[in-house]
């Protein structure tokens, strides 16, 4: 199936803010609170709740509800509570990253890539919503441990092609934004903290799709040809299976090749080429021995191959950054 089960469309984004928002809130879900009375025991116990919202519309909620006990008790029961929201976002060139590269993943059914992410920092605040300080002491306490200042946080941006990001959240500090309404005493007060954190994370472009190649078959034909060597001026023999070579030395060598016969009548010497090509008015030695001659012709044709590549089912299109080739490749002279 084209594109895979578990893709988006090819126009669909990655989604990149709605990623790193949701990991950061992640960061405060399952925050305990406890709260003692008078004796020392616990008087109540319970887990923090966390929601996005603008800490300016909720604050205006509690306002509006003061008038009313039937409010108060709707506020009360609602506190403590966390609220999250993304401040803004800024470009973050100390972190910039070359466009051209391109990140590639592959599943079963899909081949995925996408170009480098573009860094960006998110600005997040966490506004502790308590009904009085010690309150909010304790979900500070909580919280302020894990930063020192940062805490990794492992983001899977493109989960097609498995890229996972560590995103740094800093803590920036505590703002002064502290707001205490009622009598100290009062069983209706409210006290406001924010918190302010920086995420170091990335957008991501759209993701390409392409049908992968699974299985290839690659068939490599090696043509050695015997050639025929006419030797001029020199001394030595030659024995069928020696080792010759021209050049200086053989870990210098050109050419080299396997002797399949030697005429000391016609002064001529049939060899199978391995590696180069032998040339005339040059040395052709023997690494076995002395032997040592100047070639005076040579129709020597050296190496040639051909290499083929098909896919399994050869049905599949061409496209994309994978491909399958077929090469021929002669170095005949």
């Amino acid at each position: 199936m084209y594109p895979p089960t578990n893709a988006p469309t090819l126009n669909a984004r990655l989604q990149s803010i709605r990623k790193t928002t949701i990991a950061f809130a992640s960061l405060f879900k399952n925050i305990p609170f406890i709260r003692y009375n008078e004796n020392g025991s616990i008087e109540e116990e319970q887990i923090v709740p966390i929601v996005y919202g603008n800490k300016e519309k909720y604050v205006k909620r509690l306002e509006a509800t003061k008038g009313s006990s039937i409010s108060n008790e709707k506020v009360q029961i609602t506190l403590p509570r966390i609220e999250y929201g993304l401040i803004d976002m800024t470009y973050d060139s100390t972190r910039r990253l070359n466009q051209a590269n391109k990140i590639t993943g592959c599943s079963a059914d899909s081949t995925v890539y996408v170009n480098s992410p573009v860094p960006y920092n998110f600005n997040f605040e966490i506004v502790l919503y308590t009904r009085n300080i010690e309150d909010a002491n304790q979900i500070m306490e909580y919280i302020l441990p894990h930063f020192y200042p940062d805490y990794n946080l492992k983001v899977n941006f493109v989960p097609t092609a498995g890229i996972i990001k560590n995103i740094p959240i800093t803590f920036i500090g505590e703002f002064e934004d502290e707001d205490s309404t009622g009598a100290s005493d009062s069983a209706v007060r409210s006290v406001f903290r924010a918190l302010n954190f920086v995420a170091r994370s990335y957008i991501f472009q759209a993701p390409h799709y392409y049908k992968p190649i699974l299985t290839a078959n690659t068939n490599i034909n090696i043509l050695q040809n015997t050639n025929n060597i006419i030797l001029a001026s020199g001394n030595g023999t030659f024995y069928v299976g020696d080792t010759v070579f021209q050049g200086s030395s053989y870990d210098r060598a050109s050419a080299t090749a396997i002797v399949d016969s030697w005429n000391t009548n016609t002064n001529t010497l049939q060899i199978t080429p391995v590696s180069g090509t032998f040339s005339a008015n040059s040395t052709i030695s023997n690494l076995e021995n002395t032997a040592k001659y100047i070639i005076l012709n040579t129709n020597s044709s050296g190496l040639a191959y051909t290499t083929t590549t098909t896919p399994t089912p050869n049905t599949y299109p061409v496209i994309g950054p994978y491909d399958y080739i077929n090469i021929t490749k002669d170095y005949t002279e």
